[in-house]
């Protein structure tokens, strides 16, 4: 993934991928959890190097790594890619101060997943490497390009034969799309050129000079996952795919499209949480509810009135999430 908290996060991709490498971990799965070296993270130790060819070049990136524990023998293997292309203090994907993304994002996210499919094969943790008989979670577009590497240069090289590939939606809004004749696929990404087909994409700018990342992760990974069954049903329409409702339809077809919905992190339970003025629990909420509130409206500066409608968003403000509704 391209964040996972609590290291690096930018919205609710870095949550949902935090509680992967938990919740696998802890139903007993050997887990590690792949993601970029933003910043020296504490607590992370260098355990290993590979060499990855991208853009015309070897690269070199470098692997920190870091155990947590969760009781019974059972823990997840934190690893982060180090390259020098993840140090931005700006932002993880863009400077919001200049707006738009930064220039070398295919070029970052590209080298992720390489080094992502490298990690099982070359890093040595608790004695042994993972090996090739694993199952890989790819996480939205920066991922995307996970399955057609895995396909294209692992499989056909007799590597991985036995792994699989898990494709997680989380929003179809970014989908990671690139001016196809600006980054080759030969040249630049280091894939066969029949590995065009299912990495051509259409857009308004580019119009047929393009590649869509999201959209050939969906279409190479064995299963594609989302965020609720609604979710999965409202991809598969012209508004809710963004024009990859077509390729969501077709794996729907075959049942390798389903929808888990996500579930509430235990911490957000009223009946124990002590930061509000009164707990409460589904059986007896009345008062309680109305001493939070009133308690809201004080810290906000509001008139206490417990006949008004007091509403609660979180998420960003974009017209995506429905913030002009």
């Amino acid at each position: 993934s391209s964040e996972i908290h609590p290291w690096s996060k930018t919205g609710g991709l870095a949550m949902v991928t935090g509680s992967f490498a938990y919740e696998f971990s802890i139903r007993g799965h050997r887990t590690m959890a792949v993601s970029p070296y933003y910043s020296c993270f504490q607590g992370c130790k260098m355990v290993g190097r590979a060499k990855v060819w991208l853009d015309g070049q070897e690269h070199e990136v470098r692997y920190y790594h870091q155990r947590q524990e969760y009781g019974a023998g059972k823990g997840c293997d934190y690893v982060f890619v180090d390259h020098h292309s993840y140090h931005r203090p700006e932002g993880l994907y863009g400077d919001p101060k200049r707006g738009g993304e930064y220039e070398d994002n295919l070029f970052r996210f590209s080298l992720l997943s390489i080094a992502a499919l490298e990690a099982p094969l070359v890093l040595e943790l608790a004695g042994s490497t993972y090996g090739q008989d694993v199952c890989f979670i790819a996480n939205d577009w920066q991922t995307g390009l996970l399955p057609v590497y895995l396909l294209h240069k692992y499989k056909r090289s007799n590597v991985y034969r036995n792994a699989r590939c898990l494709m997680v939606l989380h929003n179809m809004g970014y989908q990671g799309k690139y001016r196809k004749s600006r980054y080759p696929c030969d040249l630049f990404l280091g894939l066969p050129r029949e590995a065009e087909r299912v990495l051509q994409g259409e857009d308004i700018n580019y119009r047929s000079d393009c590649i869509n990342l999201l959209g050939a992760g969906i279409q190479l990974a064995d299963r594609v996952l989302t965020v609720s069954p609604n979710y999965a049903l409202e991809m598969q329409t012209p508004d809710g795919g963004h024009g990859l409702h077509r390729v969501l339809r077709e794996k729907a077809g075959r049942r390798r499209l389903v929808g888990i919905l996500n579930g509430i992190s235990d911490e957000w339970n009223p009946a124990t949480d002590p930061h509000i003025p009164a707990n409460y629990s589904a059986a007896d909420f009345t008062i309680a509810k109305r001493k939070c509130k009133a308690a809201l409206q004080k810290e906000l500066g509001l008139i206490p009135d417990p006949d008004v409608a007091l509403l609660g968003f979180c998420g960003r403000l974009c017209y995506q999430k429905g913030v002009h509704l």
